[in-house]
């Protein structure tokens, strides 16, 4: 009986052993990366790979886009000059209306100079 209460614990202390190596965890930590490998290739597109990432991109270019025209008001979209399909050149899709521009400004050139003589 003594004989075999030893035996089972060497046994058990060499079952310890194996298992706590990183020998005896390598070629089956490598096998397990290449079925996953083997997996992905055979039920994985290869542009799924691709699309989540570019997908997760142009979201965060939007929603920082979003964040900057939130913090500095730029809530005014340009408009683009277009060209004419016979070469006639850029023509403006905006309309300024300089004069009420120039007006506008004046305008607020004399509430500025009412203010500073208020408060001076």
């Amino acid at each position: 009986m003594r004989d075999f209460k030893e035996f089972s614990l060497e046994i058990l202390w060499i079952v310890k052993c194996c298992l706590a190596t990183f020998w005896f965890w390598l070629p089956i930590l490598f096998m397990a990366y290449f079925f996953l490998q083997l997996w992905m290739i055979f039920f994985i597109h290869p542009l799924t790979i691709l699309i989540v990432p570019t997908t997760l991109g142009i979201y965060a270019v939007l929603c920082e886009e979003k964040r900057i025209k939130a913090k500095y008001g730029l809530a005014k979209t340009k408009r683009v000059t277009a060209s004419h399909g016979l070469g006639v050149g850029p023509e403006p899709l905006l309309n300024w209306e300089v004069e009420r521009a120039v007006e506008e400004y004046e305008r607020l050139l004399k509430e500025n100079k009412k203010t500073e003589k208020k408060v001076g």
